[in-house]
């Protein structure tokens, strides 16, 4: 199978025959802290860079780490318990599909992601990925 490339930077750039995203909801809560200055976080797509005063390192209950720009943060997840937080934006997915890497220009660094892996849209039209295995453990589809 021939691999072809293509360079996202936002959601209006994902091509239409990779069909329409899907609309999901978090069902799982996490808990923030502050980056210890600049810390990069390794991914299986690529690396991630969270900068102390501009964004969270979101932590979830499996030890799994990201950064989240605190301005976006803030519009789109809600503290539910004391320290939790579930992130109430809807999620807009795009599955990559067989044969393509994805290459995202996310705020926090370029990511390659392929199948069967997500595109997700999000709250200002960035691009970022989340794992197939995390979108079934994490996300509800909406029907």
């Amino acid at each position: 199978m021939t691999t072809r490339s293509i360079h996202i930077r936002n959601g209006e750039q994902i091509p239409a025959d990779w069909g329409e995203p899907r609309t999901a909801t978090r069902r799982t809560t996490v808990a923030i802290r502050e980056p210890a200055g600049i810390e990069t976080f390794w991914k299986s797509w690529g690396t991630l860079t969270a900068r102390l005063g501009e964004d969270w390192v979101v932590m979830e209950d499996s030890g799994a780490a990201y950064p989240v720009k605190k301005a976006i943060f803030a519009r789109t997840w809600q503290e539910v318990a004391p320290g939790r937080y579930r992130k109430i934006a809807r999620s807009r997915l795009v599955q990559v599909p067989p044969g393509v890497v994805a290459v995202l220009a996310t705020r926090e660094g370029d990511l390659e992601v392929t199948h069967p892996d997500y595109v997700v849209i999000g709250a200002e039209g960035e691009v970022y990925a989340n794992s197939a295995a995390w979108v079934a453990e994490n996300l509800e589809f909406e029907t």
